[in-house]
């Protein structure tokens, strides 16, 4: 299939720039140190993301073998919304375009978005049916609609974006446990508002034993 063909060339493509970089930096059989290591692996990352796209999994490292790294392109379906990203961990999650750019925007980086928006997705998805056509992590709210068994993910909205209101919807007490630590506070007086109070609630009564 062309979509495989393109896959596989795109792969090799990005393998063969990141052995041409380590041969261009290193010498074969040097010791290379640990600083030097960390270095080659953030210019890679940058590197490869700017020339090849942020959408792509890259990740390297080094081990006791030598220089190793986990390369894939994203697979990409185009569709009346666009072209749509395929997830790499959640087989019937695809990402739109847009949702993968507001991402880059919204935390600042250009580097394995898809990996990203993955970790992100597999902690959202246990607050799957708190609010419907909406997913809420820790960073923020996914914005998704089901099509045809697959889960679209539509956009990605930071928690800093999020109103008082939407803060309320979306991390109310069944999900305050992602809730993130900025908008907690050590004591009620600094609150702005109150999500639930456990004063308010209605208190069991006490079991009693014979």
């Amino acid at each position: 299939m062309p979509q495989d063909r393109y896959f596989s060339y795109k792969k090799s493509q990005i393998e063969n720039f990141v052995k041409a970089e380590y041969k261009k930096k290193f010498r074969s059989g040097a010791k290379i140190s640990i600083r030097k290591r960390q270095r080659f692996i953030a210019e890679m990352t940058k590197k490869v993301s700017k020339r090849f796209g942020k959408d792509i999994l890259f990740l390297i490292n080094f081990s006791r073998q030598g220089f190793c790294a986990v390369v894939s392109p994203v697979h990409t379906e185009s569709t009346d919304k666009g072209n749509l990203k395929q997830s790499f961990s959640l087989p019937q999650v695809y990402y739109t375009t847009h949702c993968v750019d507001r991402f880059s925007e919204r935390v600042n980086t250009q580097e394995n978005c898809i990996f990203q928006l993955d970790t992100l997705l597999n902690e959202a998805v246990l607050s799957f049916g708190e609010n419907e056509g909406y997913l809420t992590c820790s960073a923020g709210v996914f914005a998704y609609e089901l099509e045809n068994e697959r889960l679209i993910v539509k956009t990605f909205i930071n928690s800093e974006l999020l109103s008082d209101d939407q803060i309320k919807q979306f991390y109310g007490s069944s999900m305050i446990s992602m809730l993130p630590l900025e908008y907690t506070a050590e004591n009620i007086s600094g609150a702005d508002f109150i999500i639930e109070d456990e004063e308010l609630l209605p208190q069991a009564k006490p079991q009693e034993y014979s």
